[in-house]
């Protein structure tokens, strides 16, 4: 298929002119008089390329600019301005714009800017293909032959085929998102959509919009109608992930939405269908959660028709080894370069004893680090990067003897370590809480939960 070009311009001639000089190189071109109108089309439908007047009554090109990547981040949007200076054209660029040109263009060099602007925009989109491909080897698959890693395959096997709703538990990066889509994809619905939804990632006011979609004028800047993620997992499933971070009213909403298998939009009183299966999960205790009030029980139960536990990296450390191998695979697929070998004993054993708090999560942090810096070599416990992403070795640690955990429970003595832990990189970053998450492989709203619930406060020591 043609690649497509829009045309934004307030000017009829000059949108005319292009849309000749375009079309006559076999490209399907469409054309906009403002930005307003600009966006709408191109939620409707998208194009490989924008060409953006700077100057329009309405909305200005820049802000045009700004909502069509909102919209498509990698999208190419050259600026055109017959008023142009170098402030402008650095302006622009600096905000994501592909190039600028002034009026009157050259033809041919305008040609020649689209070319390379689709050109770019091919490679990406190749290159975000090659990451899934490489991507849906390990990162979709539960792998590992321990004996946790094995009861989880089977009874996602076992009921894979019914619709029966399900909870899967387990602390972060254990793979509670790969179980899910493990279970779709054995399921009868596996021709139909997988939808996951990061509940902790979208702002508690946009939830419900995201959730059960809006119609136009729904509420403020509500400039067109939208799906929700329901009407979108339609036929297929969709998985809540962290539903701790879900109001009691969207739990409710939600709880009906699966009794009656039909949805609201915000806005419209007309029930949609809604066939989707609805899978669930959290980090935290629900038993906690129902106890704090921060969970329905009606929703709780309507979900936990089936458990599924996810093991942490701890309690399945035989499973260690082929984790290492695949995921340095992986990063050398990603990244570039021949594989890191992870060959010593002794590096194996000091991986094996270190906690590993972020599980699979931390690991591939971890292996990509080691890629990164060490891409086709062979490690040892002389060269392989710090376990503890800022401090080595975890150096700066109280000594703790023996007897100080004598008579410590196992859960008392991991909550301590946890709480210096988490002091010690929230002091190392400044009490920087994205910065940290980041550095330590955790959300941004797991980690606020943790710095309450031990009581951490920035004028604490860590030592």
């Amino acid at each position: 298929m043609n690649q497509s070009i829009m045309i934004v311009d307030d000017e009829p001639a000059i949108r005319e002119s292009l849309e000749g000089l375009f079309e006559d190189e076999m490209y399907r071109v469409s054309s906009a008089p403002s930005g307003e109108e600009a966006v709408a089309r191109f939620r409707k439908q998208s194009v490989d390329c924008v060409l953006l007047d700077i100057w329009m009554p309405g909305i200005d090109g820049l802000e045009t600019m700004l909502r069509l990547h909102q919209i498509d981040h990698d999208l190419p949007v050259i600026i055109m301005s017959g008023h142009a200076t170098i402030d402008t054209a650095v302006s622009a660029t600096r905000q994501g714009a592909y190039d600028f040109v002034e009026k009157p263009f050259a033809s041919e060099k305008l040609l020649v800017l689209v070319r390379n602007a689709l050109e770019k925009r091919k490679l990406l989109r190749e290159n975000y293909e090659l990451k899934d491909d490489v991507q849906q080897q390990t990162r979709h698959k539960l792998l590992g032959e321990s004996q946790p890693i094995q009861a989880v395959r089977q009874l996602i096997q076992r009921i894979a085929v019914s619709d029966t709703p399900v909870l899967i538990l387990g602390e972060h990066g254990t793979g509670k998102a790969v179980a899910a889509r493990m279970l779709h994809v054995q399921s009868k619905r596996k021709d139909k959509p997988f939808i996951d939804m990061n509940l902790a990632s979208i702002p508690e006011s946009q939830l419900d919009s995201e959730i059960f979609g809006h119609e136009k004028g729904a509420f403020p800047g509500a400039l067109h109608a939208q799906h929700g993620r329901f009407e979108r997992a339609h036929g297929g499933s969709l998985f809540f992930d962290e539903i701790s971070d879900m109001s009691l009213s969207t739990q409710a909403k939600i709880l009906r939405a699966m009794q009656e298998r039909r949805i609201q939009r915000l806005g419209n009183p007309i029930r949609i269908p809604a066939n989707v299966r609805i899978m669930g999960a959290t980090s935290q205790s629900p038993e906690k959660l129902l106890k704090m009030g921060e969970l329905r029980e009606d929703f709780y139960y309507r979900l936990n028709v089936i458990t599924i536990h996810m093991p942490p990296l701890r309690e399945r450390l035989e499973d260690l080894p082929i984790l290492i191998r695949t995921l340095a695979y992986e990063q050398a697929q990603l990244l570039g370069g021949e594989a890191v070998q992870f060959d010593d004993e002794k590096m194996m054993v000091a991986m094996q004893n270190y906690p590993w708090l972020g599980n699979l999560r931390e690991l591939r942090n971890y292996i990509e680090r080691c890629h990164i810096l060490h891409a086709g070599q062979s490690l040892t416990i002389q060269t392989m990067p710090s376990l503890d992403m800022n401090m080595p070795k975890l150096q700066h640690a109280p000594a703790r003897s023996d007897e100080h955990y004598s008579d410590a429970s196992f859960s008392d003595a991991r909550k301590a370590f946890e709480r210096h832990y988490l002091l010690q990189h929230l002091n190392n970053n400044d009490w920087n809480i994205s910065q940290t998450a980041v550095k330590i492989g955790m959300e941004r709203t797991q980690l606020h939960r943790k710095i309450k619930s031990f009581a951490l406060t920035q004028t604490e020591s860590d030592g």
